[in-house]
């Protein structure tokens, strides 16, 4: 877990770098009202397309799986829908197999 730290403290500190100016302008130049769309947007691509495939690469590196780049890049492009599929086909298949 260590090794997480590093990176994870660069991402939050890179996000909120790009961010807050971000939402300086928006609330400067556009309407204020406005406000909540964006910062969904940006919950929505925090969850679905970084803590996601996040997930997925950590858990299927920690298995051992040989294909966490390509199970964390489905998960990348279509969020919901690879994460499902991984949990319903790797992780049940692996779960099977330390069971039998």
């Amino acid at each position: 877990m260590a090794s997480l730290r590093s990176p994870l403290a660069l991402f939050v500190g890179f996000f909120v770098f790009v961010s807050v100016p971000l939402v300086a302008m928006w609330v400067s130049v556009g309407d204020v009202s406005l406000l909540a769309p964006l910062l969904g947007f940006m919950l929505y691509f925090l969850v679905a397309h970084v803590a996601l495939p996040g997930w997925v690469y950590l858990d299927a590196r920690s298995a051992g799986n040989g294909n966490a780049v390509a199970w964390t890049a489905v998960t990348f492009l279509v969020p919901v829908v690879g994460a499902l599929v991984y949990v319903l086909l790797v992780r049940a298949r692996r779960e099977s197999a330390s069971e039998g």
